[in-house]
């Protein structure tokens, strides 16, 4: 019966549409470490991917009370191509600021997109 859920080439179709609906693009980071000399290590961002085709939304906000004061940090949600590289430690540049990916939404069977869960810097 599960294999009556997609026809012939639907995910394929699905997938080639959902780029189409991205209105965004997005230029991602990938941060690498590199000895200091002192026997630390000094961080470093490269941008690994640009102009990614993509769809960033605002899902609401998450409160946090830190030394007597309330913080509203709105929760992002990015949306690329199901096959776009993207991980849990990687950064996203878009028009709009800097974001901290926090989570990859990952291990899906008919995936169309792949979403991320973010957070500003």
């Amino acid at each position: 019966m599960v294999d009556k859920l997609l026809q012939g080439n639907d995910l394929t179709y699905m997938q080639a549409e959902t780029r189409k609906a991205m209105p965004d693009t997005v230029m991602i980071q990938r941060k690498s470490l590199a000895g200091d000399g002192q026997g630390g290590y000094v961080e470093s961002w490269a941008n690994s991917y640009q102009d990614v085709p993509a769809r960033l939304s605002f899902t609401g906000g998450a409160e946090s009370i830190s030394a007597g004061r309330q913080d509203v940090q709105p929760i992002s949600v990015l949306t690329v191509g199901y096959d776009q590289s993207v991980e849990p430690t990687d950064r996203v540049l878009h028009s709009s600021g800097t974001y901290e990916i926090q989570s990859v939404d990952t291990g899906k069977s008919w995936s169309a997109v792949r979403r991320c869960q973010m957070r500003r810097l």
